[in-house]
């Protein structure tokens, strides 16, 4: 492992989020190009911050591409081949994996990379125990990740995996239940992001450590996306990297640390240019006056191809900009014998509504991303449980 570098961002974003789901990879060998052919290509891997579990430990195989213009599995190219376990969960404040470093490559264009995973996934579940990681079976694409590239002769693809550990383990069955990977993973090139960074402050300037801070994009339509999320250090300082060039993102927190629980923030609407890549903004905290929580259930519930996420949000201000309605929360539902549930524990008093994101794994081992309509606004007032129940 090393420490994060700095990131020199000169073109346009690209990249996608997506729920994918795992197995056992093909196999494609390079043709061994000629030096005037050759390029490279470096990998590496970050994640995101969670506090339900204290590992997730996944064992990478390899890391493989898909040349463009090649049909099926003769286009997929091993690029190297790892065949290690990383606990994803290690890979945060700075701290990140190579998957590959400068290694040698075709010159040309590229449409998708994968992971192929091994056995011996497992959890280390908050109380310390160790459970099995299932991976879904009957896959062998891997996973997926949509990334368009072009490699000239001479030159290096800086590729950034984002393996969003907080949102990739499900359950299915309560009290003892199973824990099934699928994953959520962000791929980006390195070239074309870049960051925000700050401090989170509550009353009288005290450092907030182990927030968890969001950078969150808005659609035409109000829909929100998580494009990247981290926890603030000892002194309440927090960076976010891989963040878009020309997309406005907002920064957003509600801290729950210990038993205090401080109201929603958000910044200013931020661009990022080729030009000015880095942005600052800081977040300063009051105490909520009260807390509750938000229940509810899930229909029609998730089929063993599925899986769903639910969004937390409220109508947030943000710095001069007005309001948006934001995610400031968001939890993984829970399958049941006969139900899908889901629970939101200490929730700052306020309005808020509720979204679904139901993930459907396709047979082509495409994933296909489906959002509930978003609840009614609703009010959390303080020691009571609000129900919610949403539908797709």
């Amino acid at each position: 492992m090393r420490a994060f570098p700095r990131f020199t961002p000169l073109l346009s974003a690209i990249g996608a989020v997506l729920l994918l789901a795992i197995g056992c990879g093909g196999k494609s060998d390079n043709t061994n190009p000629t030096p005037s052919t050759q390029g490279s290509i470096s990998v590496t891997l970050v994640d995101g911050p969670t506090t339900d579990y204290k590992a997730i430990n996944i064992n990478i195989q390899s890391v493989q591409i898909h040349q463009s213009g090649t049909a099926g599995e003769s286009g997929w190219v091993t690029v190297s081949s790892p065949n290690k376990t990383v606990n994803l969960l290690s890979l945060q404040g700075g701290v990140v994996e190579a998957l590959a470093s400068n290694q040698t490559i075709g010159a040309g264009t590229y449409q998708m990379m994968r992971l192929v995973l091994g056995s011996g996934n497992t959890l280390t579940l908050a109380d310390g125990s160790i459970v099995p990681l299932t991976v879904p079976s009957g896959q062998q694409t891997g996973i997926k990740i949509p990334l368009n590239f072009t490699v000239q002769a001479g030159t290096t693809a800086d590729v950034w995996i984002d393996f969003d550990g907080a949102h990739s383990i499900h359950v299915v069955g309560t009290g003892s239940g199973s824990y099934i990977l699928r994953p959520v993973v962000h791929g980006f090139m390195n070239v074309a992001t870049g960051s925000v960074s700050g401090t989170l402050s509550g009353p009288g300037g005290v450092p907030l450590s182990g927030a968890v801070v969001m950078a969150e994009s808005l659609d035409g339509s109000g829909n929100v996306t998580i494009l990247r999320s981290t926890a603030t250090g000892d002194t309440g300082a927090y960076s976010l990297n891989l963040l878009p060039i020309g997309q406005a993102f907002y920064v957003v927190s509600q801290p729950v640390i210990g038993s205090s629980i401080y109201s929603a923030q958000a910044s200013g609407a931020i661009s990022l240019t080729t030009s000015s890549a880095t942005a600052t903004a800081n977040l300063s905290f009051t105490l909520a006056s009260g807390a509750g929580g938000v229940n509810g259930t899930l229909t029609p519930t998730a089929t063993a191809s599925q899986s769903d996420t639910l969004y937390l949000m409220r109508s947030v201000t943000t710095g001069l900009s007005g309001t948006a309605m934001l995610v400031v929360d968001s939890i993984n539902a829970v399958v049941g014998t006969t139900s899908e549930t889901y629970v939101f524990l200490m929730v700052p008093t306020g309005n808020y509504k509720i979204q679904g994101i139901r993930s459907t794994l396709n047979n082509d081992g495409t994933t296909t991303i489906t959002r509930s309509l978003a609840s009614s606004s609703f009010a959390v007032t303080t020691a009571n449980t609000t129900t919610q129940n949403i539908s797709f």
